[in-house]
Parts: structure tokens; C-alpha cells; sequence
């Protein structure tokens, strides 16, 4: 059994540690993560310059783990094409510093690097934690461990990936479960405007989160103590929509 485990918050974090260290369990793990941060560079790949790739043991129970000098995706499709030898049962991306939830799946690197893997036919994960600092990875990573074994156990060949998001309490305050639809993320005060030393003017992209009342979607789970498990897939067609516009009339020429 192979596993590649990929993050977007850089191979020194704790996160991808905590996550390598449990999925090691299942199988040989195949660190490939990228040498520095790469929040919300969705799925950017690197074609314009070359990728360097080198060994940084982390020793939580890898078989090999790898830095690259570029994105999550672009880690995931050199594990798969030349890195890692063989068949790859899975892809663990994670866990990351805050939660990926809404609209932030289009913008986040750890859910690009999970749908990397689901591109390629391979089941796949994206585990996020809901935190920005005193990050609880125990209960994150024993709830992936369980999750990836169940993937493999079913041996899913759908191209299909899933996105978890998991509140950040301890084991006891988890209310359960739930499989929950992807919400909507809107945020507020987008763009900060100021000056730098030199008195030009910068733009600073970021905002604050605008709640929402939603039910049955990742944040009313989290936000209620439930960990939330959506499956996405890598078709993107609006099938409703599809169907609506068979009855447009338009002749073009």
C-alpha cells in the first residue's frame, strides 16, 4: 500500500507530521510537500521554470519524504509520474492551519492537492482544521486514519476526493459525524489599501469572514462540534443548467 501525503503550508509543518505519522499505519508514505507556503495557490502548476526536488527526513514513520521547489499540485503529479514507483492507493493533503470550507476549496492548495490526485484516478483526501493557532491535530489526525482506511477498504475508482474539515476541541467535545454538502464563504472588506515606507500605495488582499446561517453544509457542522466530510468531484458541470440550456434558441451563424 503506497500513500502520498502533500500539504500547501510547507513540509515543516505540524500538520502534514501529525497526518504522515497516523495514514503511516495503512501503508508506505511518501512525503511530497512543498518546500514553502503555498496558501491559497489553488491549483497552480509550475511550467516556466524548472522544479527542484530534494530529501528532508522528517522521521514520523515515512518511508521517504521529499521537498519541492513548487506547489501542492505540481507535488502530486511528480509523486505520481516520477517520484514514487509503482501503484498509489492514495492521496492524504493536510492537515491544514484553518479550515477550507465554501468557496474557499476553488483558492486552497490543500484541497488542489487532493483533486490532483483524484485527476489522476486515485482516491484522495484534503483534511483541514478549524484554527488558526492552538491547533488540536490529535483528533484530526486519528479521524483521517480511520477515514483513509475505510477509502481503502471500500477501493473506491470513482475521480472523486473529499474534503473534511474538523473542529479544533478535544476528542470527548466531538458530537459525531456528519456528510454535509460544500457551503458558501463570503468575505467582507476584501482589500486593505495602505502606504509603504515609500509612501506608494499597496493593495493587501484578505478580509474577514462573513458568517452564514446555512444548514447541512461543512461550516453548520463544524461550528455545531460535528466533523464534516464532503465529497467533491472533478467534474464541474451544472447539470441543472445543463439541462436548461438545451431548450435555448440560438443559431449562430
Amino acid at each position: 500500500m503506497k500513500i502520498i501525503v502533500t500539504n500547501d503550508d510547507g513540509i515543516e509543518s505540524n500538520g502534514i507530521k501529525y497526518l504522515a505519522k497516523a495514514v503511516a499505519k495503512l501503508g508506505d508514505v511518501y512525503i511530497v510537500a512543498p518546500r514553502t507556503p503555498q496558501s491559497a495557490g489553488s491549483h497552480a502548476m509550475t511550467l516556466h521554470k524548472p522544479l527542484r526536488v530534494d530529501e528532508y527526513p522528517l522521521n514520523v514513520g515515512e518511508k521517504k519524504a521529499l521537498r519541492v521547489s513548487g506547489t501542492p499540485a505540481d507535488c502530486v503529479l511528480l509523486a505520481l509520474d516520477v517520484l514514487v514507483k509503482g501503484k498509489v492507493d492514495l492521496v492524504v493533503s493536510g492537515i491544514n492551519e484553518g479550515p477550507n470550507i465554501g468557496s474557499d476549496v476553488i483558492y486552497s492548495g490543500t484541497v488542489a492537492g487532493a483533486r490532483e490526485g483524484a485527476l489522476n484516478g486515485i482516491p484522495s483526501i484534503a483534511v483541514s482544521l478549524d484554527a488558526y493557532k492552538d491547533f488540536n491535530f490529535d483528533v484530526a489526525s486519528k479521524f483521517t486514519y480511520l477515514f483513509a482506511k475505510k477509502i481503502l477498504e471500500e477501493k473506491i475508482e470513482d475521480r472523486i476526493y473529499f474534503n473534511i474539515n474538523i473542529p479544533n476541541v478535544n476528542e470527548e467535545e466531538i458530537k459525531g459525524v456528519k456528510f454535509v454538502k460544500q457551503g458558501i464563504r463570503t468575505y467582507k472588506d476584501r482589500v486593505l489599501i495602505g502606504k509603504d515606507p515609500f509612501e506608494k500605495t499597496f493593495y493587501w488582499i484578505g478580509g474577514k469572514v462573513v458568517d452564514d446561517d446555512e444548514k447541512d453544509t461543512e461550516n453548520d457542522a463544524i461550528r455545531n462540534n460535528f466533523i464534516a466530510v464532503t465529497p467533491m468531484s472533478v467534474d464541474l458541470t451544472d447539470y441543472l443548467w445543463l439541462k436548461k440550456l438545451k431548450d435555448w434558441k440560438i443559431q449562430f451563424p
